[in-house]
C-alpha cells in the first residue's frame, strides 16, 4: 500500500531562484495530475512564488523519496475595517493513492497555533475559493463559523472585504450578482462517478456548495472564509479528537461482538445500520435480526483495502460510515470508477455470481462497515421476493454500467443514462433448454449464466455478461439457469446495431 514516508517544510524565500523552479517544476507535476486547467506560471505564482509576507510549503514524500503531495500555506498583512488583520490562504494536493491521512490538517493547525502565540489578539482569517464540495465540506465539519454557510446572510462587512480580497488576489467574478462565485480554473480531475456521487452527496455541506457553486465543474471557486479564532480552532481539535477516539471505539466495538455477549449487544447497531439501507428499510425485524445475527461490523482506516481484484469472497458489505472507492486497477495504476458514501452496499457481483472480485474496494477515509455473508443472505433471498429483486437489480446496475461504460458507441451516454436504461427493463429468468423468441431492434443483456444464440441453423454458446443487439429475429436457449433483462426499445440509444 502506498503510503507517505516522510515530509519535510520548504519556506521558498531561503531558496535560490534555481532551487526555487525546480520546487515548481516537482510540485506542478503532481498538481497536474489533480487538476487541469491551471498553466505552470500561474501555479507557481499562488503556490512558490507567492507575494505573502510568510509562505510554508509542506512536502510529502513516498519511500523512494518522490514528492506525491504538498501543502502550501501563506499569510498576508491586511487591513479589515481599519484593523490589522492577517489572512491566511493556502494550495493543496495529494496523489489519490496518498490521500486519507490528515497530515496536512495537522500542519495547518500547528502552524495557526503556533501564529496565534507570536500574535495574541491580532485579528485573523483563512481565505479560499474552493473548487471542490469536499474541500468546503471538510471546513465546515472542523469549524462552528464558516462563511458563506446555509440559511445565513455573510454579514456585510465581512462580504465586502471577502469581494476586496478575492478581487484582489486576481479572481474575475463569474455573475456581478454573486461576488462568492470567482473563476479559479483549477478543475478537480475526476471520474464521472466520482462527480455524480458529489452532485447528489447527502452531506448537508456538500448539497450547499453545489447550490451555491453548480459551476464548480467548470473551475469555478467558491470564496469561503474562516475566523481564526479561540472557539473555531477549539472546535477543530475537539472535532479531531472525537474523529480519532471513534476509531478505537468502533475497533473495540468490531472485537467485541466476536463474543457471544458482545455480538448481542452490538446486534441493534447492525440492525439499524441495515435499516438505513434502501435494500433492506422495509424488511420486517425478524428478518433484519436474522440478518444481523450473521454479520458483523468491520472498522477500516483511510487509506486501506477492503478486498483487492481478482480475490475469491462470498460476502458483500454495506457502508455504515466513511467512504470507499471502487478502482479498476491497484496501487500506482489505480483508477478510480465510482465513489461510494454511507449506506451503499458493494461486493454483490462476485457474491451473487460465485466469481471472483471484479474491482478493488479502498477507504477514502476511516470507515465502518458491515460484513455480510453469502450464506446469511441467500436463505433470506429465497424467502423474500422483494430482497431477492432489490439485490439483482443492484446486480444488474453495477455490472451493466461497467460492460457499457467501455463500449465506444454508447460514449455519449452518461452514467445516469447507462443506469435509466437498464432499470426500465424487464428481468427474465430462464430455466435450463428454456426457449426465447426475440424481434429484431431488441437490446439483450445477459447477467448470468450460458446461453445458445441459433444463428444460421446454428446454436453458438456465449458464457457470462454481454449486451446483444438484434439486427433480425433470433432464438436463445439457456443452458443452465440464466437471467437476462429484455432492455426497452424506446429508450435504447440512437446508434447503429452491429450484432445479429
Amino acid at each position: 500500500m502506498p503510503r507517505i514516508a516522510s515530509s519535510e517544510v520548504v519556506v521558498p524565500k531561503s531558496l535560490s531562484p534555481e532551487e526555487r523552479g525546480r520546487l515548481t517544476d516537482a510540485l506542478y507535476e503532481v498538481h497536474r495530475q489533480i487538476f487541469d486547467g491551471v498553466e505552470r506560471e500561474s501555479f507557481a505564482k499562488y503556490v512558490v512564488e507567492s507575494k505573502a509576507e510568510h509562505t510554508w510549503i509542506n512536502l510529502h514524500k513516498n519511500e523512494e523519496g518522490e514528492i506525491v503531495g504538498y501543502f502550501a500555506l501563506h499569510i498576508f498583512d491586511k487591513q479589515f475595517g481599519g484593523v490589522p488583520t492577517s489572512v491566511f490562504r493556502a494550495e493543496a494536493g495529494s496523489l489519490r493513492a496518498y490521500r486519507g491521512a490528515n497530515a496536512n490538517t495537522r500542519f495547518g493547525l500547528k502552524m495557526v497555533l503556533r501564529y496565534m502565540l507570536k500574535n495574541p489578539g491580532r485579528r485573523s482569517f483563512y481565505l479560499g475559493s474552493l473548487v471542490h464540495p469536499s474541500s468546503y465540506s471538510m471546513f465546515a465539519n472542523y469549524f462552528g463559523e464558516v462563511w458563506p454557510r446555509r440559511e445565513t446572510q455573510v454579514p456585510p462587512e465581512l462580504l465586502a472585504f471577502m469581494d476586496e480580497l478575492a478581487t484582489e488576489f486576481g479572481l474575475e467574478t463569474v455573475d456581478p450578482a454573486n461576488p462568492l462565485v470567482r473563476h479559479v480554473g483549477w478543475r478537480t480531475r475526476e471520474t464521472e462517478m466520482e462527480r455524480e456521487y458529489w452532485l447528489h452527496c447527502d452531506k448537508p455541506a456538500a448539497r450547499f456548495f453545489v447550490e451555491a457553486n453548480p459551476g464548480y465543474v467548470e473551475g469555478h471557486g467558491l470564496v469561503t472564509v474562516v475566523p481564526i479564532t479561540v472557539a473555531n480552532i477549539a472546535n477543530m481539535i475537539r472535532s479531531m479528537g472525537q474523529r480519532k477516539l471513534r476509531q478505537p471505539i468502533q475497533a473495540t466495538a468490531a472485537l467485541a461482538q466476536k463474543t457471544p455477549i458482545g455480538a448481542r449487544m452490538l446486534r441493534p447497531e447492525v440492525i439499524r445500520q441495515l435499516r438505513r439501507a434502501s435494500l433492506f428499510a422495509h424488511f420486517d425485524e425478524a428478518t433484519l435480526r436474522e440478518l444481523a445475527r450473521r454479520s458483523e461490523i468491520v472498522t477500516i482506516p483511510g487509506g486501506k483495502y477492503v478486498f483487492h481484484r481478482g480475490e475469491a469472497s462470498d460476502e458483500m458489505y454495506l457502508l455504515a460510515s466513511g467512504a470507499v472507492y471502487v478502482l479498476a486497477e491497484g496501487g500506482e495504476r489505480e483508477k478510480v470508477v465510482d465513489e461510494l458514501g454511507s449506506g451503499s452496499l458493494f461486493g454483490e457481483i462476485a457474491m451473487l455470481a460465485g466469481e471472483r472480485r471484479s474491482a478493488s474496494i479502498r477507504t477514502a477515509t476511516a470507515s465502518m462497515l458491515v460484513r455480510i455473508p453469502r450464506s446469511a443472505l441467500l436463505p433470506l433471498m429465497e424467502a423474500n421476493a422483494n430482497l431477492r429483486q432489490g439485490v439483482w437489480q443492484k446486480f444488474a446496475e453495477r455490472r451493466f454500467d461497467d460492460l457499457v461504460r467501455g463500449m465506444d458507441r454508447y460514449g455519449h451516454l452518461g452514467r445516469k443514462g447507462r443506469l435509466s436504461w437498464v432499470q426500465r427493463g424487464e428481468h427474465r429468468d430462464l430455466v435450463p433448454q428454456e426457449t426465447l423468441s426475440l424481434e429484431a431492434g431488441t437490446h439483450v443483456f445477459v447477467l448470468s449464466g450460458v446461453l445458445e444464440v441459433e444463428h444460421e441453423g446454428l446454436w453458438v454458446t456465449a458464457r457470462g455478461s454481454m449486451l446483444l443487439e438484434l439486427e433480425k429475429p433470433l432464438r436463445v436457449r439457456a443452458q443452465e439457469a440464466t437471467r437476462l433483462i429484455l432492455l426497452s426499445r424506446d429508450a435504447a440509444p440512437q446508434t447503429q446495431r452491429t450484432a445479429g
